[in-house]
């Protein structure tokens, strides 16, 4: 059997295609709000031919001033919870799909975003927030949901299953609408 923590590159491409696949059909547009993932989604999603028919861009935003500052996290929020927490989780997600929404595209279909905010390790980690916590925001027309994991491994594995259940969150809600 397989090691869980390995994600293989023919799951994350069907993961892609799947996604795309599912925005297109409903002529939505992606954006992403990355932090422990470092471009990680952005990367699987780019490396598909054909993802600028649904793939805007992304914000890779590591250090908390980044999250601030382009996507219009509450530094408040930043200092009560801490970068790894539900609410910033929610706030990158809201925040990088209202710029995508500002954005002068064209696009007049659904926006979609998610964020991604963790700690991949190997250091970072405390009894509360270990090492392998990732939190997840997924923004539509539908609204906002967040969603928390524990992933283990490498910072490698968890940065590879981390952006890979952020691709598979955005799939599952591109496909109820």
């Amino acid at each position: 059997m397989a090691n869980p923590t390995e994600i293989s590159d023919r799951f994350t491409l069907l993961l892609g295609l799947s996604l795309g696949f599912a925005l297109r059909r409903h002529r939505g547009r992606l954006m992403a709000a990355e932090s422990c993932t470092g471009g990680l989604v952005s990367h699987w999603v780019t490396a598909i031919g054909g993802s600028s028919h649904w793939f805007d861009g992304a914000v890779v935003s590591y250090a908390n001033a980044a999250k601030e500052g382009l996507l219009g996290v509450s530094g408040h929020a930043l200092e009560e919870y801490g970068a790894v927490s539900e609410p910033i989780a929610r706030q990158m997600a809201d925040g990088i799909r209202q710029r995508h929404t500002e954005l002068p595209l064209g696009h007049r279909g659904p926006h979609y975003s998610l964020s991604v905010t963790g700690i991949a390790g190997p250091q970072g980690g405390r009894p509360d927030k270990p090492v392998g916590l990732v939190w997840f925001g997924w923004s539509g027309p539908a609204g906002t949901d967040t969603q928390v994991q524990q992933f283990r491994g490498d910072r490698a594995q968890i940065q590879r299953q981390a952006a890979a259940w952020a691709m598979a969150g955005m799939f599952a809600r591109a496909c109820r609408r």
